[in-house]
């Protein structure tokens, strides 16, 4: 059957590109700092959104929801923008239920730069461990996003006697 609008794209494997840490302004308007690999959790979740984006709406719906909709608990998220997150996305995050991992929202041009991001929604998803990139995709319905970390997930998992 045929379904009108956009598709995910194929997740990249590019593990082999360093991950780089964040600095912008917080929604709050103060300078941020993130240095992915000395954060409480080893996964992130970087959300590369856009104002009045179609696609995006479905990541706020995700990650405000109860448990962050899904996603796996060692994962934190950073949204990253632009400019100022506008005022609708910055409530529904500021509402979100609390969840496993931190949800940060950075406004950063330096970051779309460092990640190589062209349009939004574009998600990265980041070994903080071992400071990669473990995947990255554009994914317009939140089980495109969950998805795509569970299985960069999967894939850094040790195998039969790996370290």
């Amino acid at each position: 059957m045929f379904r009108a609008g956009l598709r995910t794209t194929d997740v990249r494997s590019v593990a082999a590109q360093p991950a780089s840490d964040l600095a912008g302004v917080g929604s709050d308007g103060r300078p941020v700092q993130l240095a992915l690999g000395s954060a409480p959790v080893r996964w992130w979740l970087l959300a590369f959104v856009g104002p009045a984006c179609d696609g995006c709406r479905a990541f706020f719906v995700g990650v405000a929801a109860p448990g962050r909709g899904g996603l796996p608990g060692d994962v934190g998220v950073v949204v990253v923008t632009r400019g100022p997150l506008p005022a609708a996305e910055r409530a529904q995050l500021e509402r979100a239920a609390p969840g496993p991992g931190p949800v940060l929202a950075v406004a950063s041009q330096r970051a779309w730069a460092d990640y190589r991001v062209g349009g939004y929604p574009f998600y990265v998803v980041v070994d903080a461990t071992r400071r990669v990139v473990a995947a990255e995709t554009v994914g317009l319905g939140w089980e495109d996003v969950t998805g795509t970390v569970r299985a960069a997930i999967t894939a850094a998992a040790p195998r039969g006697g790996e370290p």
